[in-house]
Order: structure tokens, then C-alpha cells, then sequence
């Protein structure tokens, strides 16, 4: 039924600039490690590693986490005639939908992802709220049954537009 349905909006959200900048100073750090010990043989530190572990360190962090945070993550939320649609990937292989029919209220708002629910990315918290952010403080918080999510946005207006448009045709 919901993968078949007419996409209303859709958001692909990426990691910014600053997350950008954590992953590529962390990712200098292992190149130049990897340098200066593999490479000119000059052992980093008091108590340096075995070589085999600053190679794997330097391929997990130096060359695939950049490249799968940077080039695969994303936050991709879709409005469709049904409900709402969210795919974080690659941690969710298909949409996490949250139907109209089970939505008792949502509304646009803005929040602290930090203090509300300890940073970004797939977040719960102690009060059995859920978030999917990837940055940002505007976001869409959908009130369920038994929970309440908070999608987060770029576009929070066009989001609350789209939500709208489509529960005025139900």
C-alpha cells in the first residue's frame, strides 16, 4: 500500500558543515598517524600500536567511516497521500511509516536535539519520544497513540504545508 502512493513532499536531508569537519579533522588524524608510523617508521606516542593495529585503525577510520558518513547517510522524509514517511539510511532498509490514521496531532516546532534528546541521528528518550534528525532544531513532533516522534526539518513550513494539503483530502 504506502510504497505505491503518490509522494506529496519529499526532503533528503545530509550531514552539515560542522559534522563534516569533526569527520574529516578525525579522518587527518589517522592519515597522519598512519603516515609517520607506517610509513616513515616514527612510532606515535609513549606507547605506540603494532603496526597491524594503526593499518586497521587507519582503513576503519581514515577511509570507510569517512566515506559512509559522508557519502551514504542521509534523512529522507516523504509526505504521501497515506501519512508520513521516513527513511534514515542506511540504518532503515525501508520507509518507517506513520500513518494518518494513527497521527492524533502533530505540529511544527522547534527544539533542542541536544538537550531534548542527547544529540542527532535516530534518538530516543526517557519519556518514550523518538526523533529522527540529522541537524538542525526545526522539526514536525507527530503525536501518536502510545508515543510521540520528532522529525526533523530544513523545510518545516513546506513539511507542515504538505501535512495540511494532504489530512484536508482524507
Amino acid at each position: 500500500m504506502g510504497k505505491h502512493t503518490k509522494v506529496v513532499f519529499r526532503e533528503i536531508q545530509r550531514p552539515r558543515q560542522i559534522l563534516w569537519m569533526l569527520i574529516l579533522l578525525q579522518a587527518t588524524f589517522m592519515w597522519y598517524w598512519f603516515i609517520q608510523q607506517i610509513i616513515f617508521g616514527v612510532p606515535m606516542g609513549n606507547k605506540p600500536a603494532p603496526d597491524v593495529v594503526t593499518i586497521i585503525f587507519w582503513v576503519i577510520f581514515g577511509i570507510v567511516f569517512p566515506v559512509f558518513m559522508l557519502g551514504i547517510v542521509k534523512l529522507i522524509t516523504e509526505v504521501r497521500i497515506d501519512g508520513l514517511y521516513i527513511r534514515f539510511v542506511p540504518f532503515h532498509f525501508k520507509y518507517k511509516q506513520y500513518l494518518f490514521k494513527d497521527i492524533l496531532h502533530y505540529e511544527s516546532i522547534t527544539y533542542s536535539p541536544l538537550k531534548r534528546f542527547g544529540g542527532w541521528g535516530i534518538r530516543f528518550n526517557l519519556n518514550g519520544e523518538t526523533a529522527y534528525n540529522m541537524n538542525g532544531k526545526k522539526g514536525i513532533e507527530l503525536k501518536l497513540k502510545y508515543n510521540t516522534v520528532v522529525v526533523g526539518t530544513q523545510k518545516p513550513n513546506e513539511l507542515k504545508k504538505a501535512l495540511d494539503s494532504v489530512q484536508r483530502t482524507i
